[in-house]
């Protein structure tokens, strides 16, 4: 026996088998349960959502030995020969290949003739819409006046294209789009029944792929099947239909957020070695930054997305990235991204520039805050719209006499802080460590005391930095007044903007170290100093203490 696509082999038989339509299913069952069965029917929705399949039901509803009935038996010989499409009773015609009036003539013609077997002939007319005027009038007056032993069924993917004459003349039903959720319980159905094991990410990349339609998710079930046999895995699913790893559009929003031109520009270098096209991973981008959209305005909304635990935190974590405002602008240029394509422009030239205009975008700001700024007293708005530092010229504190280690990393250009530059949490944790080195060749202390927190969130200019158990002093210490202020003057030199910093406390927090470190006892220590007089002489001049020991490299 010839192979039979799970399209064809699981094509549902019965109303409940239907996916997702029980708005419709429910109304044509009870229909023929009441005798109210009508003479005219319009199915319209996308397509795979069931609509030719819903009318083959119909058809066996009504002509099913034990019929009418809204539960075909499906072992009568009428049901067999409508489920194998050789009933004489039930006609499927494809409009899109019998447009013209002649063919609907014929049609008229063969309307009068009675059921050979069944109790109705049921006309199945596919794409209706793609009939001419003329075959539309020809029809009106059939459809209008059937003979009794006869029901039209019509489908469509574009109602709007139906004249209102025929719509005015058929019971219409409107068939939904199905949902990712739905999708993904019948494929993984299906795999029970057919024995293939399959993640559960692989079963929602192929439910959003199949945009809402059942027929396209299971033959995309068929074609990954054929790459991957029994056992399939997200990273099959992504090689096999060639599309865009979760990862890389985290690590490129990433990168857009951290106003990292060269890391945009690596990946999509890297979207045009794997061979992944353009269009699509324009698609992929858009329904990136729609979840992140979604998420910005009400972060409740995550167990609609359909998402897993960990896509869910990673998207939450971007969202906090970017502002309701630089999200719809992101949207808007990745959209642009397939208009300039369809328009003949170099794919590789339009991703690359979209890119570097993504990374390079400035901060949202309302008209209503730009107004509000400007209503102020000079005094009031020489800072910026994101707050109201003072503006001065600045000037950089003085090197200490003394250098202990220098780093051979070159000096970061002293120019004076850009006081309207917004940062968030990819800029700063992409260039922390790079702040580190650069704090430390102010001071090597403070640098060591903040290398032991991490950087958990920045909101609204402000970096909270908060401390394991083991970095209790260390917090302590950099709260001390002076401590603070030289940290904060230095951030504000190193970002280019107005920034603030806050430290907190989470006791479940591992304190970073480095490979080679080990923990040095108080004790160590001062049996260190007692045997180094220079080290001693040097704690007396400058009246301090050692908070702690580690390798310089």
């Amino acid at each position: 026996m010839s192979y039979l696509v799970f399209a064809r082999k699981y094509r549902p038989q019965v109303f409940e088998d239907v996916v997702a339509q029980e708005h419709v299913t429910k109304t044509l069952a009870n229909s023929v349960k009441n005798n109210r069965v009508g003479s005219g029917y319009l199915f319209c929705g996308p397509r795979g959502t069931g609509k030719t399949t819903t009318a083959r039901i119909l058809a066996k509803c009504l002509n099913c030995e034990k019929g009418p009935t809204p539960t075909p038996c499906g072992e009568c010989s009428t049901c067999k020969e409508i489920t194998t499409g050789s009933s004489l009773d039930v006609l499927e015609i494809d409009a899109a290949s019998n447009t013209g009036v002649d063919d609907i003539r014929t049609l008229r013609e063969n309307v009068r003739y009675m059921p050979t077997g069944g109790k109705k002939r049921i006309y199945i007319i596919d794409e209706v819409h793609r009939l001419s005027a003329s075959a539309f009038d020809a029809l009106l007056k059939t459809l209008e006046e059937p003979p009794p032993h006869v029901v039209f069924v019509f489908a469509t993917t574009a109602p709007l294209d139906v004249p209102n004459t025929i719509l005015s003349r058929s019971q219409r039903f409107d068939f939904k789009r199905v949902s990712p959720t739905d999708i993904a319980a019948h494929i993984e159905n299906i795999a029970k029944k057919e024995k293939i094991e399959i993640d559960s990410n692989a079963v929602h990349i192929l439910a959003r792929k199949a945009d809402g339609s059942v027929r396209d998710a299971l033959s995309l079930l068929d074609q990954i099947t054929a790459f991957a046999g029994t056992k399939i895995t997200e990273r099959d699913v992504v090689n096999a239909l060639g599309l865009v790893d979760k990862g890389l559009l985290f690590d490129f929003t990433h990168a857009i957020a951290a106003h990292d031109s060269r890391k945009a520009l690596q990946f999509v270098a890297k979207v045009i070695e794997q061979g992944v096209d353009v269009v699509d991973f324009a698609k992929e981008l858009m329904e990136h930054f729609r979840i992140l959209m979604a998420l910005t305005v009400d972060k409740n909304t995550a167990g609609e997305l359909n998402l897993n635990a960990e896509e869910i935190k990673q998207y939450q974590e971007q969202a906090g990235y970017f502002s309701l405002g630089d999200v719809l602008r992101l949207l808007k240029m990745a959209s642009d991204i397939k208009i300039d394509v369809d328009f003949g422009m170099n794919e590789r030239l339009v991703l690359e520039v979209t890119a570097v205009k993504m990374a390079e975008m400035e901060a949202t700001v309302k008209l209503e805050e730009v107004l509000e700024y400007l209503k102020k007293e000079p005094a009031q708005n020489s800072g910026n719209l994101f707050g109201t530092a003072e503006k001065k010229n600045y000037t950089p504190e003085p090197a200490a006499k003394l250098t202990l280690a220098k780093s051979s990393e070159p000096e970061r250009p002293l120019t004076p802080p850009n006081y309207s530059r917004s940062i968030n949490l990819a800029l700063v944790q992409d260039q922390w460590t790079e702040y580190l080195n650069h704090l430390h060749r102010k001071s090597a202390m403070l640098s060591s005391q903040l290398h032991m927190g991490m950087v958990r969130e920045v909101k609204d200019n402000k970096i909270s930095v908060v401390f394991g158990s083991a970095g209790i002093n260390s917090k302590e210490i950099l709260e001390r007044a002076d401590n603070l202020r030289t940290i904060s003057e230095d951030l504000k030199l190193f970002f280019q903007s107005n920034v603030t910093i806050g430290f907190g406390v989470d006791k479940e927090l591992k304190t970073p170290e480095n490979k080679e470190k080990k923990q040095v006892t108080r004790e160590e220590i001062n049996r260190m100093v007692e045997q180094s007089p220079r080290l001693k002489k040097l704690i007396d001049q400058v009246d301090g203490e050692i908070i702690g020991v580690r390798k310089v490299e």
